[in-house]
């Protein structure tokens, strides 16, 4: 959803149907600076989902299901981890490699095949999106954050600095996620969002993943016994599916009210197994969210 700044407060509307409590945020809609707009992941308010946009107030809710701009989307995905922590691991060593063996499990699995319903518009040729997602590599910055916390614009900053320096490749189809560490950035109204920086004149898509272990952010269950990272990889799968869908922000597959695919099923999780798993992705245990069927009815959020 939008939001007027990055510590925008959420409004909160309570629904009550068939014994289901919903919490619904109401938008503020607004452009994030001149670079890019964000769609924010927004806290999950209770146990229930901020953000459940499933069909059981009566029929398919206005706006729904997603529609096409005709701007670009991403048929196959390539995507980069930046850890940005200058305490070197202040959350624990295991952190940022369970983030990366998520990244590598990612393409082809079960939670994106949602991803083939879609399509865009490719040197006017009507291109599905595969289920292909490859993990392009980590890259490691113990710089100091800047006084007073890391804002946008030092994001953007971050994103370009390692993209320069290494020599990586710019351009849709490439996403930098910018994982930051604790103390960097605190959870106010959202835990993570997805944008576009220009980089060396290109724009290229990043996202904000700010420590995963933030209250409002976690997941219900710790599938591999660290409660941080299996929240993060939680907001990752979120980011890096609407990203896949809309890196442009806002010409790709959205709502009516601008809400992403992935804004529909916030914090919105499968059945668990008795390790806390909701997908099991190359026999490794994950909890993610639920992701959002627009192509077949009825509509709504799914795990495959």
């Amino acid at each position: 959803m939008r939001r007027t700044s990055r510590l925008a407060l959420l409004g909160v509307t309570t629904l009550t149907v068939a014994g289901l409590t919903l919490s619904l945020t109401s938008p503020a809609n607004a452009a994030l600076g001149a670079n890019s707009v964000k769609k924010v992941m927004a806290k999950a308010e209770s146990v229930v989902p901020t953000e459940n946009r499933l069909p059981v107030v009566g029929g398919t809710p206005a706006g729904l299901p997603l529609s096409y701009g005709g701007g670009p989307v991403e048929v196959t995905s390539k995507n980069y981890a930046i850890f940005w922590d200058p305490a070197s691991f202040s959350y624990n060593s295991s952190y940022p490699t369970l983030v990366q063996r998520f990244l590598t499990d990612l393409g082809g699995s079960s939670i994106y095949n949602t991803l083939t319903e879609y399509y865009g518009t490719v040197n006017g040729v009507k291109t599905p999106i595969k289920n292909v997602a490859t993990f392009g590599g980590a890259y490691f910055d113990t710089s100091p954050f800047p006084a007073g916390g890391v804002t946008d614009a030092d994001l953007q900053a971050e994103v370009k600095k390692i993209v320069t320096a290494n020599g990586l490749p710019t351009g849709i189809g490439n996403e930098y996620l910018v994982y930051t560490g604790q103390g960097g950035e605190t959870a106010a109204s959202y835990c993570a969002y997805h944008g576009v920086t220009t980089v060396n004149g290109v724009t290229t898509p990043y996202a904000d993943e700010l420590y995963g272990g933030q209250s409002g952010c976690t997941t219900p269950s710790s599938p591999n016994g660290n409660p941080a990272a299996d929240s993060i990889i939680n907001t990752s799968s979120h980011e890096i599916w609407e990203t896949i869908t809309d890196p442009n922000v806002g010409d790709g597959w959205v709502a009516a009210d601008g809400d992403e695919g992935s804004d529909q099923c916030n914090f919105l999780f499968g059945t668990t197994d008795a390790s806390g798993a909701d997908i099991h992705i190359n026999g490794h245990p994950y909890i993610v969210q639920e992701e959002w069927r627009n192509s077949k009815q009825p509509f709504g959020c799914v795990m495959s």
